[in-house]
């Protein structure tokens, strides 16, 4: 497999699990402006569980499909990143009291 190639699986599934967060999260934006509401933390935490193992799937598909790691990679890449920029909104959110779009 060319370098090509293995640059597309890595990018695609990258891609992927940024959209899929997309389709199933509001946005990290949306979840500091409501981080300081109880049951908009526990929404968030199940919908980016369910991107994190929607993406996993794809992706390991792909991967066998593909017989290649790349979209693993790719994918794990960009699930960890959103994990961490949720979490970070939610953290900033509750430091600065926000409860809405309206401090």
């Amino acid at each position: 497999m060319g370098n090509a190639t293995a640059a597309l699986l890595f990018i695609a599934s990258a891609t992927n699990a940024l959209d899929v967060f997309s389709a199933v999260n509001s946005s990290p934006w949306t979840a500091y402006n409501f981080a300081n509401d109880e049951d908009a933390q526990k929404a968030l935490k199940y919908y980016v569980t369910h991107a994190i193992i929607i993406t996993g799937i794809t992706n390991v598909v792909g991967a066998v499909i593909a017989k290649r790691w790349w979209p693993i990679l790719g994918a794990t890449i960009a699930s960890v990143y959103m994990f961490w920029l949720y979490e970070d909104a939610v953290s900033k959110g509750e430091a600065n009291g926000t409860e809405s779009f309206q401090k």
